[in-house]
């Protein structure tokens, strides 16, 4: 079959997909990542086949792309955005690049659309073609569960223009999880597991000196460049002033070069290293420091490491951090403690000392590793799409 991938064109959106677009091509299936420059740089990147898909231009009262924020210290379990600020922001995105997407896709015709939980145009292409959509989630989720419901009115004309069924957005015929039960948010609408298989996009075997050793555990540091971009370095450099005082443990930064200097004078025992895939990095660390992204969490669990969350306020991030929190194999702090050097050193302090933290960690690890393999999932997406054709070839079904 023809399997169509399609996502945010933000690179980290597919690194989640990855597995199982390897997984279908493995299986013998044409696997083909369409969108937008930062999604098709990935996917090619990720040893994808590709296709540019033509963006119009935003329209001129669009709102900027700024990121939904939520108050400090708000519980972003619970915390929900200005959903008429983003149905605006949505009609424009997916209206300018909706049309791309239904040029091509009625020209290769895939059997079955993947995609993102929050790149509605896959949705829009499956219901217009009248082919499967399956949405594959990054990991810790609740937002885009409530926002199916927003997202369908703010879509309804988009919808419309496509010709998908009603006129509406279409659910998924098929949701995917990677987030292990220990993890689960318990608002997240219920979805067919898969494992996360660890993949942080190309690189090389990080050489940073001498592995594990009873004398001194290593902790890792690594924030997202896309999450130094917009809140800067405060965090980071607070955690490097942390290490002050962690007798026996060394800290390990990923920074680029250009940015290691906004960390100011650096313990004895602290490095920077140029950022490398993270699961190669992990194999010889003791524990992980983050921003709050599930893709870095949740490699960090596949290597059964506690893990401490210093997510920036925004709602995405923050639920990661509430979550591994509340499972006991890890710790967050609230963006007041993210820049206050004792408040991390003490985080860190109980991370190693409380035999805790490491345990849930393992449990965590033990659940991922339960769940089925991307390849174990990839029948299902062949009978889905194989009962779908069978229907569209019915006596009175509707035309693609």
């Amino acid at each position: 079959m023809r399997v169509l991938i399609v996502v945010t064109p933000v690179g980290s959106h597919l690194l989640p997909l990855v597995p199982l677009a390897w997984a279908l091509a493995g299986a013998g299936h044409e696997v083909l990542c369409a969108g937008e420059p930062g999604a098709v740089a990935a996917a090619r990147s990720a040893g994808l086949h590709t296709f540019p898909v033509e963006a119009g231009p935003l329209p001129a009262d669009a709102p900027p792309p700024a990121p939904a924020r939520r108050t400090p210290g708000a519980p972003a379990a619970v915390w929900e955005p200005d959903w008429d600020a983003l149905a605006v922001r949505w009609r424009a995105r997916v209206g300018r690049v909706i049309d791309g997407y239904l040029r091509f896709a009625r020209e290769w015709r895939p059997h079955l659309v993947l995609s993102d939980p929050v790149e509605f145009c896959g949705p829009i292409v499956a219901g217009a073609l009248g082919v499967p959509s399956v949405v594959h989630r990054w990991g810790t989720d609740v937002l885009t569960t409530l926002a199916r419901v927003p997202a369908r009115a703010a879509l309804r004309s988009v919808c419309e223009r496509a010709g998908t069924p009603g006129g509406l957005l279409p659910d998924p015929d098929l949701l995917l999880d990677p987030c292990p039960p220990l993890l689960r948010h318990p608002r997240a609408a219920p979805a067919r597991p898969v494992r996360f298989v660890p993949y942080n996009g190309p690189g090389s075997h990080p050489a940073w000196g001498p592995g594990r050793s009873p004398e001194r555990r290593t902790i890792c540091v690594s924030f997202s460049s896309r999450t130094i971009e917009e809140a800067g370095t405060a965090a980071l450099a607070a955690t490097a002033r942390a290490f002050e005082g962690l007798e026996g443990v060394r800290g390990v930064f990923t920074l680029p070069r250009g940015r290691a200097e906004e960390l100011g004078p650096l313990p004895a025992h602290v490095r920077v290293i140029e950022p490398a895939p993270l699961s190669q990095l992990l194999t010889r660390c003791t524990a992980l420091v983050h921003h709050g992204g599930s893709g870095t969490g949740l490699t960090a669990l596949h290597r059964g490491l506690p893990q401490l969350v210093l997510a920036p306020p925004l709602p995405s991030l923050g639920v990661y951090g509430e979550r591994i929190a509340a499972c006991g194999a890890g710790r967050s702090l609230d963006p007041g403690g993210q820049r206050d050097p004792e408040a991390i050193r003490t985080a860190l302090r109980e991370l190693l000392d409380d035999p805790s933290y490491g345990a849930a960690a393992g449990r965590a690890r033990e659940e991922m590793a339960a769940m089925p393999a991307p390849a174990e999932v990839v029948p299902e997406l062949e009978e889905l799409a194989a009962s779908r054709a069978a229907s569209a070839r019915a006596p009175g079904a509707r035309a693609a």
